[in-house]
């Protein structure tokens, strides 16, 4: 009787045992899981090596564009000239952006545009009239931006994301100083009925240089 118990006792700790360990691994392989999603989703918003791109789902209104689909890189001839009409068009909205021309910069944006940038304080800006109340603000000292080191990925037929340094350098109207600012920027461009549209952007915070 006695040898009974022991032995039952000895198996139910063995199992239990068993069960914690498969517990464990279970929640190991979970938080592996969401770390890679995380990465993955990381690298998606902030760098030049992606595999996927957002697009809007088609249901009207402001939907936020939240589905993302996995395309391969395109190759072929058409990659250069798509990579220089990229660099073109983000160095148009910067200009648009610069001259605080709201009607030519909206036209480059989709309607459902997301973005993280420092204005935001680490939330998920959504749509244009976040964007357009800094346009509607007074008008800046005079400034000159520059893309430096751009990096673009084309994905797929109508899909790309371009990373730079932007460069803006200004002239301080109390000191009549000349200064710079510094920015990393990433931005997802699709194209939707033959025209890009900026529906993705993520900014640093800027850095001040004096001349």
């Amino acid at each position: 009787g006695e040898r009974k118990i022991a032995m039952r006792e000895n198996r139910e700790r063995v199992a239990s045992k068993l069960h914690r360990q498969q517990t464990i691994d279970g929640l190991k392989k979970f938080n592996a899981r969401r770390k890679l999603k995380g990465a993955i989703l990381t690298t998606v918003l902030a760098t030049n090596s992606l595999a996927g791109i957002f697009t809007k789902k088609p249901k009207g209104g402001n939907d936020v564009i939240a589905e993302m689909i996995t395309e391969q890189p395109s190759s072929g001839g058409d990659d250069t000239q798509e990579t220089a009409e990229i660099q073109q068009i983000t160095q148009q909205l910067l200009d648009y952006e610069l001259k605080r021309d709201w009607s030519s910069y909206s036209k480059l944006c989709h309607p459902s545009i997301t973005g993280f940038e420092p204005h935001g304080h680490g939330h998920l800006v959504k749509g244009l009239d976040f964007q357009k109340f800094h346009f509607e603000g007074p008008s800046p000292p005079p400034t000159k931006t520059l893309i430096l080191d751009p990096n673009v990925t084309i994905l797929g037929s109508d899909s790309a994301i371009i990373a730079y340094v932007k460069i803006s350098q200004k002239i301080d109207p109390n000191t009549q100083s000349m200064y710079s600012l510094h920015t990393n920027e990433s931005r997802v461009w699709k194209r939707i009925n033959g025209s890009w549209l900026n529906i993705h952007y993520h900014k640093s915070g800027s850095s001040k240089v004096y001349s």
